[in-house]
């Protein structure tokens, strides 16, 4: 009956259909009384089985139903014992004859509540993964609109702050009439670029905006088009906060960007 310290589930399954014989059924109870985990697994088969009534359809016999059933009862029962009649003249009681019933009734009972038991476990089972897994997904859903809602308002608080730069880029070399803007607040670290009229690439370059620092080697603010990050026509950065910037540039980089320049320069501005 145990499984290791514990009660084995489908014991306590028939407990709580009412179907485990009568000495088995005292001795879960006494183990379950004096057991947490147990009791806890008995109420959930409980509340299965409760579920269960609920939800299965409650039909109306036919008015012959019983009639029928008694005869073949009857009938099954005359068979019985004329069959039996010479061993069973002086030796069976009615209380054995009453007790041979009661079990055969008892077997039926118990084999139709373990299939019924199956198929609930089977439904629940279903069921709760389902749920699971809409649960889990509604949780991503919310924590990326959390996030987006979060990077929205920190753009616009950046946007509207007093400390906010704002630098005009210019067009170079054989793009020398591009031309861009773009919103940099130090505190933040944070690059707001307007998109310009920057031709398309060929497959397999992007451009790549640059911070130049007051000192030291230019710091990646990002891609611009596919790959980078964009908010309608303006695409966003981070970068390190608190870094004074004295120019910004866009270059054109293999896909996917680089650690420093390596191409030509196409947007050049100060600030």
């Amino acid at each position: 009956m145990t499984n290791g310290e514990h009660i084995r589930l489908e014991d306590l399954e028939l407990l709580a259909l009412g179907a485990l014989p009568e000495n088995e059924a005292e001795a879960v109870q006494a183990h379950v009384s004096g057991c947490d985990e147990c009791a806890a697994r008995l109420a959930e088969a409980r509340g299965n089985a409760t579920l269960l009534a609920f939800a299965t359809k409650q039909e109306q016999p036919a008015g012959t139903i019983k009639a029928e059933l008694m005869a073949r009862v009857r009938a099954n029962r005359q068979s019985e014992e004329m069959n039996a009649w010479p061993t069973r003249l002086h030796t069976e009681s009615p209380e054995k004859k009453e007790k041979e019933r009661s079990s055969g009734w008892l077997t039926w009972v118990l084999a139709a509540a373990g299939v019924l038991l199956a198929l609930v476990s089977f439904g629940l089972s279903w069921q709760n993964r389902r749920i699971v897994a809409q649960l889990e997904q509604e949780r991503k859903v919310a924590e990326s609109s959390i996030r987006e809602r979060e990077q929205i308002e920190k753009l616009v608080g950046m946007l509207a702050a007093p400390d906010t730069l704002t630098v005009k880029l210019a067009g170079q070399g054989e793009m020398a009439n591009a031309t861009g803007l773009v919103k940099f607040n130090a505190k933040a670290g944070m690059v707001v670029y307007e998109a310009a009229n920057l031709p398309e690439l060929p497959a397999g370059k992007s451009y790549q905006m640059w911070l130049v620092p007051v000192s030291g080697a230019p710091v990646s603010a990002g891609l611009l088009g596919p790959g980078g990050r964009a908010w309608g026509n303006m695409w966003t950065a981070d970068v390190p906060t608190n870094m004074p910037a004295k120019a910004f540039a866009v270059t054109i980089e293999p896909a996917g960007g680089m650690a420093q320049p390596t191409g030509p320069k196409v947007l050049l501005g100060a600030t």
